[in-house]
């Protein structure tokens, strides 16, 4: 029984000991899980003026402090002055409060010690309220540009600093003078608390006797600079892009401003306005703004090069055109240089360009003609193209790319080119001579050969496998800058040739050119032309062929490094075929019978006709026949079928043959056959 009771009463403490342990534990569980709620939000009972920030998280605190900002500064204050009161919203003070550090420090409340200091502001956050200071700001200058205006309508007789007056173009004195004012000290420290307080009291602003700052020598002083100033026009001018302006000496008086502040040296502050000066400015914003130009190099009739500055985008600063326009009246002159604001860099600049190295002529190529044909019309089209070409490092040229289509709109005509190994008339033709001229500069200049083809009959015009020739839709002539700077593609001509010179910096390389002997010949061809005019079996010779033949160039590149390299292409030139006319019926393809056109043999003896007939490959039939004049003795005086019929191939020819009978010496005809 008392082991029993013992057990019992153990078991009444330990119950009794639990329940003290748990109800002293419940207030820091509650405080852990109100905190873990508050996560990211103010503690409890804070608050910044009459701003409650507890409870609150960043973004809603700030939007709060906002609010309060924004009721601070549209909530007029009243302000009297000797019998008058003027009304003051603060905003127009440039009324600002700093939310974002009040919230900063609102966050850290409660928060910024350890776990048992915390427990501790926990437990007092239920009856401590934490104040935080809402520091407020104005701007003074504001705040005296307003009461120096109140002064003026409420002060009978305000004290004067002084001013400078622009009349008639002149500048004149305001001289100083003592009298009664708003104490400024005073009156900024009752403005800085009288804002934080949305009640809104009314502020009196007391006056007192004040003595100016400023003396007649300083308005003396500043009457003559300003004089000065507005004496003479300015000038501004620039270069590049041209540009000269004249601001005449009334926009400069109308544009002056006089600020008297007597903390700062001398007293009195001169300006220009941006009105006048705008006036001026403005119908020539077209001529002063210009875009952007790429560095470019120019080239003399001499070959040399010169490089042009590249330039930003030229853009209307205002502010600095009046600041300019001020330096230079403020220090007595007349000319000034034209200030720019610079916009965006051009795509090639000046070190761009600089970095390239010197640009000069690497190579010259020059091709003859004759003179006034059709070809060189096109020729000098294309030429003139071309002329300027700019082909950018790593970039290739295409000279069918660059010109486009040959058209009589772009000024080409018909003249002879070759297609499909024919010459034929077409618009354009004859530019293969300008592809030479140009193949040969690139040859020379030792830049990379991409795509170029040479003519598939050879012309003595042009040099021997170095040669090239293009036409609308293929063949192309390509090249690709393979340097470190750009190629400028320049061309001339005369009425008798055609000249391609390449510029630029090929970093020392020299190319000369090699040919090879001529090997695998091949003899022409016969090309046989049908012409009804030539008898069957003869052949007429319209043009000798030439054999063809393969032959080798090479290019040899000698670098400046010491190092060399030989390039080679081989080309291989068609035979141009003999030409044979023959009659249509001796070719291969002939109708069978072929037909051909009698010859007409009437007037010819017997002898010439039956050869002639012959030739044309016809039997002859002769009858004789009586006639009266003796001059048609032994002549044709008739045919069957007749001249000019197209008639079977070997077909027979009846001619008539005259026999002279003189039926006054008693001759009798012949008896007709």
């Amino acid at each position: 029984m008392k082991r029993f009771q013992s057990l019992s009463r153990r078991v009444q403490i330990a119950v009794f000991g639990g329940g003290f342990v748990a109800l002293l534990l419940l207030p820091v569980i509650v405080f852990a899980v109100d905190e873990i709620r508050a996560t990211g939000e103010v503690a409890r009972n804070v608050r910044a003026a009459t701003v409650e920030l507890g409870g609150l998280g960043h973004d809603d605190a700030l939007a709060a402090l906002r609010t309060y900002e924004a009721e601070l500064a549209a909530t007029p204050i009243e302000y009297r002055i000797a019998a008058k009161s003027f009304l003051l919203p603060p905003r127009e003070l440039d009324l600002d409060l700093d939310e974002e550090a009040i919230v900063e420090v609102a966050m850290q409340q409660r928060r910024d010690r350890g776990f048992f200091g915390r427990l501790g502001d926990w437990f007092g956050s239920f009856g401590d309220r934490r104040e935080l200071s809402v520091p407020v700001t104005i701007d003074p200058a504001a705040l005296d540009s307003f009461i120096d205006t109140w002064e003026l309508e409420a002060v009978n007789d305000p004290a004067h600093e002084g001013d400078v007056v622009i009349s008639e173009g002149l500048a004149v004195a305001d001289y100083p003078r003592a009298g009664e004012g708003v104490d400024r000290p005073a009156a900024q420290y009752a403005t800085l608390v009288a804002v934080q307080d949305l009640t809104r009291r009314p502020l009196t602003l007391l006056t007192k006797q004040l003595e100016p700052v400023l003396t007649d020598a300083d308005i003396d002083r500043a009457v003559e600079r300003a004089n000065r100033i507005i004496d003479s026009p300015v000038n501004l001018r620039s270069i590049d892009p041209e540009v000269e302006i004249e601001f005449p000496a009334e926009v400069l008086a109308q544009a002056l401003v006089v600020e008297v502040d007597p903390t700062t040296p001398g007293g009195v502050n001169l300006s220009f306005s941006r009105g006048p000066i705008n006036r001026v400015l403005q119908p020539l914003r077209d001529i002063i703004e210009q875009p952007a130009r790429d560095a470019a190099f120019e080239i003399d009739a001499e070959d040399l090069v010169t490089m042009v500055p590249s330039r930003t985008d030229t853009l209307l600063d205002d502010d600095q055109v009046i600041d300019r326009v001020f330096h230079v009246a403020d220090r007595c002159g007349t000319t000034g240089t034209f200030p720019f604001a610079e916009g965006a860099q051009a795509e090639f600049t000046t070190e761009m360009a600089e970095a390239m190295g010197e640009i000069g002529k690497v190579s010259e190529f020059t091709t003859e003609h004759s003179c006034c044909e059709d070809r060189v019309v096109n020729i000098q089209t294309m030429a003139d193209a071309v002329d300027g070409a700019i082909v950018k490092p790593g970039e290739e040229f295409s000279l069918n790319g660059h010109v486009g289509e040959r058209t009589v709109a772009k000024g080409y005509v018909a003249a002879p080119m070759i297609l499909n190994g024919e010459i034929v008339d077409d618009v354009g033709g004859g530019v293969s001579q300008f592809a030479t001229t140009l193949y040969n500069a690139i040859f020379f200049g030792c830049y990379e050969d991409v795509e170029h083809t040479p003519h598939s009959f050879y012309f003595s015009r042009y040099p021997e496998g170095r040669e090239a020739t293009v036409s609308w839709g293929g063949p192309e002539l390509v090249f690709r800058n393979d340097t470190d700077a750009l190629v400028i593609i320049k061309t001339a001509h005369t009425s008798r040739s055609i000249t391609v010179k390449m510029f630029g910096n090929t970093g020392g390389r020299e190319c000369t050119a090699g040919l090879g002997d001529r090997y695998r010949y091949t003899d022409p061809p016969i090309d046989y032309t049908g012409n009804p005019t030539v008898p069957p079996g003869t052949e007429v010779t319209k043009s000798t062929g030439t054999r063809g033949w393969t032959v080798d160039i090479f290019r040899y590149i000698d670098h400046a490094d010491g190092t060399n390299e030989t390039e080679v292409w081989s080309h291989r030139y068609r035979p141009r075929p003999t030409k044979l006319e023959v009659n249509p019926c001796d070719l291969e393809d002939a109708p069978t019978p072929c037909r051909v056109t009698i010859p007409d043999v009437v007037g010819r003896n017997k002898s010439k006709a039956t050869s002639l007939l012959a030739e044309w490959g016809f039997e002859t039939a002769v009858e004789t026949v009586a006639v009266s004049d003796k001059a048609q003795d032994g002549k044709v005086v008739a045919q069957s079928p007749a001249a000019g019929l197209p008639h079977d191939l070997g077909a027979t020819v009846v001619i008539q043959v005259g026999e002279f009978a003189d039926p006054e010496n008693g001759e009798a005809p012949p008896d007709a056959p």
